[in-house]
């Protein structure tokens, strides 16, 4: 068994700086996630690399080698160039680790969508990053199609599934060439592009993250940064749209685990039901599934005594729901990890250090705190979190103003979260700045509302956003999901958060009842449409 390594955050009291320790890189810069790739399957060619929890379907690395080999054949016959982008537009079906693996073999950037897109949603980020071939399901390619042609693009699209006529078919780059063998592997530098993920686009238009080869081989690539074992299986719902779903994707691959596949959405129903069947010892997700599993009447004692880590990040994670997971979990841990798209992860939280942090810094990476004046803060005071990496995210893809918002001229990440980081080097996550509500010239965190609330069981979700107003700037309101058998009242919640919290912080906006919240196929809650659903309701409650 690999032991982890302790991440770690030195803190330069001159500089008010935080660092990381330092890791020698696994690959030459040359290497390329396709090379690395290739390199890893020929290794060890009988291992069980995936499950499809649809079909049951289990794949060797040994036949996706071959598959990667011929679809990559295939494309470099058919015109396929470095200069190009190969977009995909799909669920995780079983073909889709070899076709993305082509694209990385043959050095051409990949950039993957999220296949509930629609077609207004397509078409905007193809016009960023111009694919000249495109892969998407069978159920989504008239929606691919239009946005092509919206997009005046004569791009090809290969589609996975059930051929449709006149459209070129995954099989048709499934079949031999004669030229497997002898296939030039392109090298690469710290520069080449080859990743294009799309920003989640919780508080906008999605923008195009371009990343290098490096990047990825650093993250995935290193088996010393989470428990990762050659007996290990881990499941993810996420799609290749998510980084989530990338690094699902090629943790596996490059540490001998199998992974676990569906195209089917997150329930948590179907979840317990596969970590069961396939004996999962590895979750990640992000932590609206967490609650959704604690709230399921199915969740036993013993329902995950396989998980070794539950790995969960993409939002503020509520402290209750860390303690009541951390309780079925007998044999494992729940490890909140920090990162975001541009950057990857940042921060690990160790099982052993304080339960409400995001951790110490990974290696290679500095932080610090900055306040509204871009002056750089010491430990316990709250601001900006920005971050520098050794392999730093090359830029938004044909959108040079919101690189340079995004990246200033030394190099420093600004992330938009708020936190602090306190005497031990641990990172505190308050809330995102764009979602701070400020009420009377007193600034309000969201997410300590939602602490708060989630402190009775009968709550499922929630979500805290601010009404505008005209005098106060923002009245603090709360849209709640509740489980079938709550009998809360609104005045409860209410009656809660003013008995908690400090006068500008009540809920003067209203507390509201739905259904659901709008969320990303990830889960992460999108807070504009939170917002705008909120404002509805109040005003109707106002009439």
């Amino acid at each position: 068994m690999r032991s982890i390594i302790m991440f770690t955050s030195k803190y330069d009291s001159a500089k008010k700086i935080w660092s990381g320790g330092h890791l020698a890189p696994f690959h030459d810069e040359s290497v390329s996630l396709g090379r690395a790739l290739y390199y890893t399957l020929a290794r060890d060619p009988q291992r069980l690399a995936q499950i499809s929890g649809d079909t049951g379907l289990r794949v060797t690395n040994g036949e996706i080698c071959d598959q990667m080999l011929k679809i990559a054949s295939n494309l470099s016959l058919k015109g396929a160039k470095r200069d190009q982008v190969i977009a995909i537009v799909a669920k995780n079906g079983p073909l889709i680790a070899p076709a993305t693996f082509a694209a990385f073999l043959l050095a051409i950037p990949v950039n993957t969508l999220d296949p509930n897109y629609v077609m207004a949603e397509i078409a905007h980020m193809f016009t960023q990053t111009q694919p000249s071939i495109v892969f998407c399901d069978h159920d989504n390619y008239s929606t691919v199609k239009s946005a092509l042609i919206e997009n005046k693009s004569s791009a090809k699209i290969i589609n996975f599934g059930p051929r449709i006529s006149g459209v070129e078919n995954i099989d048709d780059y499934l079949v031999k060439t004669g030229f497997e063998d002898s296939l030039e592997i392109p090298d690469v530098d710290g520069q080449t592009c080859g990743l294009i993920l799309c920003s989640s686009g919780t508080t906008g238009l999605s923008k195009g993250v371009s990343l290098t080869h490096q990047h990825f081989l650093y993250l995935s690539a290193n088996p010393y940064f989470f428990d990762f074992r050659q007996d290990s299986v881990m499941l993810c719902f996420s799609s290749l749209y998510w980084l989530s779903g990338i690094l699902h994707l090629l943790f596996t691959t490059f540490n001998g685990m199998t992974r676990i596949i569906t195209t089917q959405p997150f329930s948590p129903e179907h979840f317990l039901k596969m970590v069961d069947q396939y004996k999962v010892t590895h979750m990640l997700s992000a932590p609206v599934y967490l609650a959704a599993v604690l709230d399921s009447t199915l969740l036993t004692p013993t329902s995950l005594a396989n998980l070794r880590e539950y790995m969960v990040g993409g939002s503020v994670v509520p402290e209750e729901k860390w303690s009541r997971m951390q309780e079925y979990l007998p044999n494992g841990y729940v490890r909140i990890v920090y990162g975001m798209s541009e950057l990857g992860f940042a921060t690990r939280q160790d099982y052993k250090t304080k339960k409400y942090c995001v951790g110490k810094l990974a290696p290679d990476v500095q932080m610090k705190i900055v306040n509204i004046n871009n002056e750089n803060l010491g430990p316990g005071e709250k601001g900006e979190i920005c971050f520098k990496s050794r392999f730093r995210f090359l830029g938004y893809t044909r959108n040079a103003k919101a690189t340079a918002e995004m990246i200033d001229k030394d190099g420093w990440v600004h992330t938009g979260d708020i936190g602090f980081v306190d005497n031990d080097g641990d990172l505190h996550i308050a809330d995102r700045m764009k979602e701070i509500l400020k009420y009377s010239n007193h600034h309000i965190s969201p997410s300590e509302i939602e602490n708060i609330i989630c402190r009775f069981p009968e709550v499922e979700y929630v979500a805290v956003v601010g009404i505008p107003d005209p005098v106060c700037t923002d009245l603090p309101a709360a849209l709640v999901v509740l489980r079938e058998d709550a009998n809360i009242t609104a005045d409860d919640i209410y009656q809660l958060v003013a008995s908690n919290l400090s006068n500008p912080k009540h809920l003067r906006g209203g507390v509201y009842f739905v259904d659901l919240l709008p969320l990303t196929p990830s889960g992460k809650v999108i807070k504009n449409k939170v917002k705008e659903k909120a404002i509805e309701l109040y005003r109707a409650r106002c009439q």
